[in-house]
């Protein structure tokens, strides 16, 4: 018998306690990273992406975990976001979700570096927007209600983020935003045919093994043969949707520092 408990985070413990684990590793070395700068003064904004310049490259590589030790709230406003979207990454899509996550960390960077400004770009949002881009695309695409949920939500907690791909902040990098948004876009397509994917429907099944059906598709103005005598010459006869029995018809249905 069903109950409320049936659900997917506690049918599968496993993968709930490695998709925590993982999210809150991200999450730790992004402040374990911000205290060592914080406290011993070390202006690591340096390491951050620094575009157009070779030793800027760096900065893809290091810049999601750096954050700016004059606002506090920086890494605050990155760090739940981070924690929920890595989560959900790698229980719905464990399969896939270390190839994404890391294809998404480093075209984020890559597109900072090609489009920003000559300004350190540091902070973990162009991940965060790969990461919500990719979970909203993944879930269209498969349409699985689970995966679509999960996108739904993502478009109603972080929906407002949408304005950060736009140059309206001063000291905001816009295209870091903008870079991990078409990151996750990219990385939706190309692992479309991967991971979960949704169900058959039992004639798709049917079509793949070559087994004809046993009734055809939905026709209008079907009268079963039995009721076709009962009817006037004046009597208006009513659309009747329903399957046709190929004994009935005898025929086969036809086929149609700057901070992100």
């Amino acid at each position: 018998m069903g109950s409320v408990f049936d659900i997917p985070i506690l049918m599968n413990r496993k993968v709930t306690r490695i998709s925590f684990a993982i999210s809150f590793t991200i999450v730790l070395l992004m402040w374990l990273v911000f205290i060592m700068d914080y406290t011993f003064d070390l202006n690591w904004y340096k390491y951050g992406v620094r575009p157009g310049e070779w030793s800027g490259l760096i900065g893809i590589f290091t810049s999601p975990f750096l954050h700016s030790t004059r606002d506090f709230g920086h890494i605050l406003n990155n760090s739940l976001p981070a924690f929920i979207l890595t989560w959900l990454l790698f229980y719905h899509y464990r399969q896939i979700a270390t190839k994404t996550y890391l294809l998404i960390f480093f075209l984020s960077g890559i597109g900072t570096w090609v489009l920003g400004n000559p300004n350190y770009h540091i902070g973990m949002s162009g991940v965060i927007y790969g990461l919500t881009s990719f979970l909203v695309i993944s879930g269209f695409f498969r349409k699985n209600m689970r995966v679509a949920a999960i996108s739904l939500f993502v478009i109603f907690i972080y929906g407002s983020m949408i304005w950060g791909i736009f140059p309206i902040k001063v000291g905001v990098s816009w295209e870091g935003h903008l870079s991990g948004l078409f990151a996750g876009i990219i990385a939706a397509v190309i692992f479309k045919q991967k991971g979960p994917q949704p169900k058959k429907m039992r004639y798709e099944i049917e079509e793949e093994l070559g087994i004809e059906p046993e009734l055809e598709y939905w026709k209008e103005d079907f009268v079963p043969p039995h009721k076709e005598e009962s009817l006037g010459e004046h009597h208006q006869p009513k659309i009747v949707y329903q399957f046709i029995p190929k004994s009935v018809t005898g025929k086969k249905a036809d086929k149609n520092t700057k901070t992100d």
